[in-house]
């Protein structure tokens, strides 16, 4: 018998080189064909979500189905590092990302992105005080960075980015239609489609709901200190939080090879301001706004000799308007210097912005 001293060193390279190349090949294999675990808000393109270098997180449409939510806070809720909490002035979601807090309820560390375009309002930093939430019927997938992502997208995400991607055509069986009810007055009802218009292919939804609140009572707010050292009885409280909301969600998606267009519309009408803009009940008031966003995309991986090229236009159009009464009726002030208000202190503050943002790379 003839033996090989070489032979155990062949075998050994080659078990050693059998798991290298298979893992090459199925990392070829994602990247060509996708994967839900992939995830390019942490580097600007797209990686598996294991070598991202940030604490990322993915939540895929199957995830919130399988959870129950109903809206965006309810499933960002889930994710480690990540808590929701409540402003007190119209109840909009605070996210704090690893405890990191800015000090006020406008929330400015915290970057949202839908389909990569940020919805941020310039003027306070935030996503409008009526933003109140997103319904979850139209999302595919949310992407999270638990960490800064300033390098990228700069002061607007020191503490973190949530980037939600809204469904394709493929992700939409032609047509799907569903309704829910609840406590409070909550009703809601969806339709997600998908077709062609041209030779584009399209995928549209449509979500409706509205809502009394929950009448969370309050016992005692500020205008009840200003009655105790005024002598006056001006305050609502006790008395109910203000939380009814109306929301209709649209977005259109037109894709062709190369080729992509998102049109977004979110209208926020009748909305509570929670326990009063200035913590003292208001059972008038409310804010309205509506966001619009529009966004073309061109990308070619062949566009030259080892260049590829992705070019960018978007626009988005924000108004939050409201009429607010900041102390009740009745308010008297006098005592300190003041005036007295009978109709109340009626505040009507309103933002309107519009963006464009063009990119190339």
């Amino acid at each position: 018998m003839i033996r090989s001293p070489n032979l155990p060193v062949s075998i050994l390279l080659l078990l050693l080189a059998t798991p290298a190349a298979a893992q090459t090949s199925d990392e070829e294999l994602l990247q060509a064909f996708g994967d839900e675990e992939f995830i390019s808000i942490a580097t600007g393109y797209k990686q598996p979500l294991r070598l991202a270098p940030s604490v990322a997180s993915v939540i895929t449409a199957d995830d919130i189905s399988r959870i129950g939510a109903t809206d965006l806070d309810e499933v960002l809720e889930i994710i480690p590092g990540l808590h929701v909490s409540r402003s007190a002035t119209a109840y909009n979601p605070v996210y704090m990302i690893r405890g990191v807090h800015s000090g006020s309820d406008l929330n400015p560390q915290v970057l949202i992105l839908i389909d990569g375009v940020p919805q941020t309002n310039v003027f306070a930093g935030n996503r409008g005080q009526a933003w109140k939430g997103m319904p979850v019927k139209a999302i595919q997938r949310i992407e999270i960075i638990r960490g800064p992502g300033s390098a990228i997208y700069g002061a607007d995400a020191f503490a973190g980015v949530i980037n939600v991607v809204t469904k394709r055509p493929e992700d939409i069986h032609a047509l799907e239609v569903g309704g829910r009810a609840g406590s409070f007055g909550t009703i809601g009802a969806w339709m997600l489609q998908s077709g062609s218009i041209g030779p584009w292919r399209s995928a549209f939804s449509l979500e409706l709901d509205t809502t009394d609140g929950h009448e969370e009572i309050i016992s005692a707010d500020t205008q009840t200190g200003f009655d105790l050292l005024t002598g006056t009885s001006a305050s609502l409280a006790p008395g109910p939080i203000s939380l009814a909301i109306d929301r209709l969600d649209a977005r259109l998606r037109l894709v062709k090879p190369r080729w992509q267009a998102l049109l977004g519309l979110q209208l926020r009408t009748n909305g509570g301001v929670g326990v009063g803009s200035s913590q003292a009940l208001d059972s008038a008031g409310e804010g309205n706004s509506h966001r619009f966003s529009a966004d073309l995309r061109y990308e070619n991986d062949a566009w030259h000799e080892n260049w590829g090229l992705a070019l960018e236009a978007s626009a988005f159009d924000l108004s939050v308007r409201t009429d607010l009464v900041l102390f009740p009726p009745g308010a008297d002030f006098t005592a300190l210097g003041g005036s007295l208000f009978s109709n109340g202190v009626i505040g009507n503050p309103d933002v309107y912005e519009r963006h464009w943002r063009v990119g190339a790379i």
